[in-house]
């Protein structure tokens, strides 16, 4: 049997559509990962190539024959929509399931434009239109054009404010998601056989089997926005909750701090009255008490970054009122690519993480806390250490925590890890010996280290 030009345009058709309806939601969602350009330029090539290929083996076969209908027709659109899966993971930094969920909705798109075009249209209101190839190209477009349009309205703008991850790669959700993709090709191919009845004539025209077909698709697509409107709804509320009992720690903290400066306020002014009634012999020992006083005000590491200068001057008074030593060793000329509130996610609960932790000892020699922050052109390294008791379990990179109140406890963990891989970088965590330790490695951006070079460049030709 001899292909037509119709034939080629609609295997074309189907792959270029059910790409362009995937990248519709992962676009805005995923990171791309290195060598984007190149890998989706070649794979969108071989994908065209593979879809020709299609057209030229169905020719070997009776099109109107059981094989041709019922296996080799589903088997080939199903491999292919598999096969864009495995494109989306090579192209994009993307968890399994997110591409699962994201191939799913992308699949049932492009099949409910193509029923309204193809069988709908083509096959029942207008005929003649698959006569007409330009034109039938032209309608295909358009169509295309609206409905993605609508779809991206929906789906892309809330998916982008996802930080590119929506769904964990836990067992229980990729078989969700694995059998919700079986469940959509059946119906699908179902609905088709309804439709055909084993012909493509383009005469026969069976509007139940498309309304179920166009229902199913419809269903799929609705169900899918549903749960993850409930995911990121869920999502938001826990971040609610978090900033909440955030907001109440913190101010638990400026409180204990305003009551440690009122307290070493009022021993100064004891003390400078002392310094006035004070012998000569005796004026010495009262002013290094003034200066102890108020040497934790000069102490306090001064960088580069203010947020960090923040975040530790709040820490170290807290250290200071609960005879916890906190040791520095901080290189922040390389923070500042991330955001303020990335920053004080990561360095403020790690630290107080280890707060928490070296409190509970009862040695003055256990309580401490270093905290290492070293950059160089590439990469970014924050490390916290400190002395633990007891037993941890780690569970995917991090503690699981013991406290009763998991339903705020551990989340400072899992919100440190999410910034981590925001940045494309990693969360490590360990126990031994009794020192646990906390290290964050994140990849700095080229561009950043460049623009950095070129204003030390230009301070150093000014110091000139």
């Amino acid at each position: 049997m001899e292909f037509t030009a119709l034939d080629v345009f609609e295997e074309i058709r189907f792959i270029v559509e059910l790409l362009v309806a995937e990248q519709l939601f992962v676009w805005s969602f995923a990171k791309r990962k290195n060598n984007f350009w190149f890998k989706s330029i070649l794979g969108n090539l071989a994908f065209v190539l593979l879809a020709v290929s299609y057209v030229q083996i169905i020719s070997w076969v009776d099109i109107n024959s059981n094989f041709s209908t019922k296996i080799l027709a589903p088997a080939w659109y199903i491999c292919l929509a598999i096969l864009s899966l495995i494109f989306i993971r090579i192209c994009y930094k993307i968890t399994l399931s997110d591409a699962l969920f994201m191939g799913i909705a992308g699949y049932s798109l492009q099949h409910i434009e193509y029923i309204v075009v193809n069988e709908v249209l083509a096959r029942g209101i207008w005929k003649d239109l698959v006569n007409h190839l330009w034109l039938y190209a032209i309608i295909c477009i358009v169509t295309c054009t609206i409905l993605y349009y609508l779809i991206a309205r929906l789906f892309a703008t809330k998916l982008k404010a996802c930080g590119g991850i929506l769904y964990e790669d836990h067992i229980q959700t990729i078989i969700y998601f694995l059998l919700m993709l079986v469940i959509l090709f059946f119906s699908s191919f179902l609905g088709q056989n309804i439709f055909l009845n084993g012909t493509t004539d383009y005469s026969q025209i069976n509007y139940k089997g498309a309304t179920y077909d166009f229902f199913n698709c419809t269903l799929v697509l609705v169900v899918q926005y549903s749960i993850f409107r409930i995911s990121t709804l869920n999502r938001e509320k826990e971040i609610v909750k978090q900033l909440l009992y955030e907001r109440q720690k913190q101010y638990n903290l400026s409180r204990e701090n305003i009551e440690m400066i009122n307290h070493k306020c009022h021993d100064l002014k004891h003390q400078i009255q002392a310094l006035k009634e004070a012998k000569s012999e005796e004026l010495n020992r009262y002013i290094d008490e003034v200066e102890d006083s108020i040497m934790i005000y000069d102490t306090v590491l001064k960088t580069e970054n203010e947020v960090l200068n923040t975040i530790l001057s709040e820490k170290s008074l807290y250290c200071e009122k609960h005879s916890i030593r906190l040791s520095c060793i901080v290189d922040a000329s390389q923070l500042d690519f991330m955001s303020t509130l990335d920053i004080y996610a990561l360095l403020g609960n790690a630290l107080d993480n280890a707060i928490e932790s070296v409190i509970l000892h009862k040695e003055t020699e256990k309580r401490v806390i270093s905290l290492t922050i070293s950059a160089n052109e590439s990469f970014l390294c924050i490390q916290t250490n400190n002395y633990f008791e007891g037993n941890m379990l780690i569970k995917e990179g991090i503690p699981v925590t013991t406290k009763k109140n998991k339903a705020y406890h551990g989340f400072g963990m899992k919100s440190m890890k999410h910034v981590a891989e925001k940045y494309g970088g990693t969360l490590y965590t360990s126990l031994d010996n009794g020192i646990f330790m906390l290290q964050i490695v994140i990849p700095i951006p080229a561009e950043f280290t460049r623009l950095l070079r070129e204003a030390k460049d230009e301070k150093l030709l000014n110091q000139r």
